[in-house]
């Protein structure tokens, strides 16, 4: 379900840069969160701005259209929970810009950092936030440091953080990796960053802060999940690199 505020004149043209937030239960920071992102980079460059709601149940939605009157929002809503990687692929289904902004909706990121990616857009086709001094608890660090050595053993991906919640890329990278991604269901992004790599498309990074949560605690990498978590890493990430060598093969 698509929602737009009063201002949709100023969504439906096409925009320089598409905005992606993906929420699920933030109802206590995420009007916050929003805004700042808004005042950083929507008050001074035109911006479609595209709020991707997974099914939350906390108040979220009803902040959101809220906030859509002070703010030009598209809301993509949803009253079942499609996970992470169904409601990220779903949101970026919807943006329209030559260029398009993600950023995970945790307040863990720093909104003014999109411009140290945004002034390297003409140079990659994709560019990465690393983050320095990452805010996470020590078993996530652990887990993401061996994931990242796996990740470079297996694919050579010539970034240190693929699975970074904060990137730029052009539509034409979104267009040719996004349905084919699939197949890391914890780490979305590092999936698109090795299929993007592999495609041919220049891949950057620019180091970025990275900040406690605002609230709570992640949700997905809780320590009763991580043995699953890890034998679906290692799974999925030997099966993409199957897959790529079989496209690889076929393509000779």
């Amino acid at each position: 379900m698509i929602e737009k505020n009063s201002k949709d004149a100023d969504i439906e043209s096409i925009k320089p840069v598409s905005v992606l937030v993906p929420v699920y239960n933030e109802a206590e920071t995420v009007a916050s969160m929003i805004s700042e992102l808004y005042d950083e980079v929507g008050s001074k460059i035109p911006v479609e701005v595209v709020v991707a709601e997974d099914g939350s149940t906390d108040g979220t939605k009803e902040i959101l259209r809220d906030l859509a009157e002070e703010i030009p929002l598209k809301l993509i809503m949803d009253d079942r929970r499609k996970g992470y990687m169904g409601g990220v692929k779903d949101g970026l289904r919807h943006v329209s810009s030559e260029y398009i902004f993600f950023m995970d909706s945790d307040g863990q990121h720093m909104p003014s950092d999109f411009w140290k990616l945004y002034e390297k857009r003409h140079e990659y086709d994709l560019i990465i936030g690393k983050k320095i001094r990452r805010r996470d608890p020590f078993h996530r660090l652990f887990i993401s440091t061996v994931f990242h050595w796996l990740i470079q053993l297996l694919f050579r991906v010539p970034v240190r953080d693929p699975d970074t919640g904060f990137r730029i890329m052009k539509h034409e990278v979104l267009d040719s990796v996004l349905e084919e991604t699939r197949i890391l269901k914890y780490s979305f992004w590092t999936e698109f960053t090795v299929r993007a790599h592999k495609k041919g498309f220049k891949v950057g990074e620019v180091s970025i802060i990275h900040r406690n949560r605002l609230h709570g605690d992640t949700r997905l990498y809780k320590l009763s999940k991580l043995p699953s978590i890890i034998v679906s890493q290692l799974i999925g990430s030997f099966k993409l690199a199957t897959e790529l060598k079989r496209v690889q093969l076929q393509e000779r």
